[in-house]
């Protein structure tokens, strides 16, 4: 099982959010890889929390960096989630022959990593990267907790506002929380506060005792989960938390506190996610209308991310362990497990005019093209290409993109001499078993209109037409059926 080693830390300065989200990540891997978390210093909460879901190895303050480079051997897959780790530390960790994968907030450095994901942001423009650099943008690729992954329970709107949660950071050292409570506790239609905080909050920060309000320290994500589940309005930070609490479908009041929260505020609103509040240091409570708030919230975005694990899984996958498919005597064998020869011989029968003329692409392909395209794809985790073998022999090519979780496009050719012998409808089924396995429900294929033979494969195998245009039939396969 190929391994992968995780390294995000906690504090009251940096906060519990890289921690949280790269052990979530973790928590999604989990039976699929060999995880292990590095982290300086756990807390007791923190070490309760790794143990949940995967081995731990705690790191010196003073000597982290080295320390976690000597553990490496290079064949695992690393994932750093932190601000402090540069450019060259990422060279590092790339030169030991680890793959890498950067969990980013601020984009303010060069990344040497195959992988960059930021789940607040959606611009690519934003990353300094390297060509091969795959990007993963967006509430897609959100990095939550288990239960924040399953679908809600209930719907969200026409729902009375009288149980609010508040919640800004497992530190809070701005006391955020004690100045959204004290502006809930004097609005008569609430009648519970529920304030959750962490083990670096303060309680000497509250200046009074608040008859509404609940206290709730270290909470396990099924107790965050259940609150947001209770509640009717949350008041949050603008940080992976309000994503929490959106895949509950609970209604959400947030701001920002801190630069790297800007980018994702900004997208909430641009997403109708939130009711926006802005900065929250310059907020003026005074002026806050908690009626306005309870009618504007009715109208926000819900949202669902459950097909979320199944994505990182794919891409883990996709990118890091090449497809070996060994069923009804064939042998699928990913492109990036070829040796020369026989990428020659798939360079070859590419090449062949009865082939080509099949293709999007008819012209010959250069050796050199080939080659770096078959580079490419280790940053390609969408596209998965295989040379088929029957007892040692080539007999054609298939090719899978992933357009979503569950739907894949499929392209294939077969050397002319295996023409007619059932070869084409072993390969299908052989293709049919493994994606269901991978959970997709749909396959894609277009023929071109001139191919009358590919086209009466394709209906007899279960697809049906979609569209057609001047040059292709576009169809579909229903694999649920």
């Amino acid at each position: 099982m190929r391994k992968i080693y995780f390294r995000a830390d906690a504090s009251a300065t940096i906060g519990y959010g890289h921690f949280i989200r790269t052990l979530a990540l973790a928590d999604m891997l989990k039976d699929d890889f060999d995880c292990t978390f590095f982290t300086c210093h756990p807390t007791s909460y923190q070490v309760s929390e790794m143990e949940k879901v995967c081995p731990f190895i705690p790191l010196q303050e003073e000597t982290h960096s080295a320390d976690f480079l000597s553990h490496l051997q290079g064949d695992e897959i690393v994932v750093l989630d932190n601000y402090f780790f540069t450019t060259d530390y990422q060279r590092a960790i790339k030169q030991k022959g680890c793959r890498l994968v950067c969990i980013d907030d601020m984009h303010d450095k060069h990344y040497v990593a195959d992988v960059v994901i930021n789940h607040g942001v959606t611009n690519e423009k934003l990353f300094s990267i390297e060509p091969y650099t795959q990007l993963c943008l967006g509430y897609d690729w959100a990095l939550l907790r288990f239960p924040f992954l399953q679908p809600p329970q209930r719907q969200q709107k026409d729902r009375k506002i009288e149980k609010a949660v508040v919640c800004f950071g497992g530190s809070d050292k701005n006391n955020l929380t004690e100045r959204f409570v004290s502006f809930l506790q004097k609005e008569p239609s609430v009648k519970q506060i529920v304030a959750i905080v962490g083990d670096k909050y303060q309680t000497d920060n509250v200046s009074q005792s608040y008859s509404k309000v609940q206290y709730r320290h270290n909470l396990s994500a099924s107790e965050m989960s259940d609150i947001f589940s209770q509640s009717d309005v949350a008041f949050l930070s603008a940080s992976t938390v309000c994503l929490e609490a959106l895949s509950r479908q609970l209604p959400i009041v947030a701001g920002y506190y801190v630069d790297n929260q800007q980018e994702m505020y900004a997208e909430y609103v641009a997403h109708n996610l939130i009711y926006p509040l802005g900065n929250l240091l310059d907020l003026d409570f005074e002026r806050l209308n908690f009626s306005s708030i309870a009618e504007r919230i009715k109208s926000l975005t819900a949202m669902n991310f459950s097909s979320i694990p199944l994505r990182y899984k794919n891409l883990f996958q996709n990118l890091f362990i090449p497809v070996l498919i060994e069923n009804n005597g064939l042998r699928l064998v990913d492109y990036r497990l070829l040796d020369r020869d026989r990428h020659l011989s798939v360079w070859q029968a590419r090449n062949e005019e009865c082939i080509r003329v099949q293709m999007a692409h008819v012209e010959t392909i250069p050796w050199k093209s080939h080659l770096k395209f078959v580079n490419s794809l280790s940053s390609q985790y969408r596209k998965v290409y295989m040379a088929v073998y029957r007892e040692e022999i080539l007999v054609g090519s298939v090719n899978i993109e992933y357009e979503s979780v569950a739907q894949v496009e499929r392209g294939v050719f077969i050397l002319p001499e295996f023409w007619g012998n059932g070869d084409a409808a072993l390969i299908e089924k052989t293709l049919f078993e493994y994606l269901k396995k991978q959970h997709v429900t749909s396959i894609l294929a277009k023929v071109l209109r001139t191919n009358v033979r590919s086209l009466r494969f394709h209906l007899k195998w279960g697809y049906r037409r979609t569209s057609n245009d001047d040059k292709y039939d576009y169809l579909i396969k229903d694999l649920s059926e």
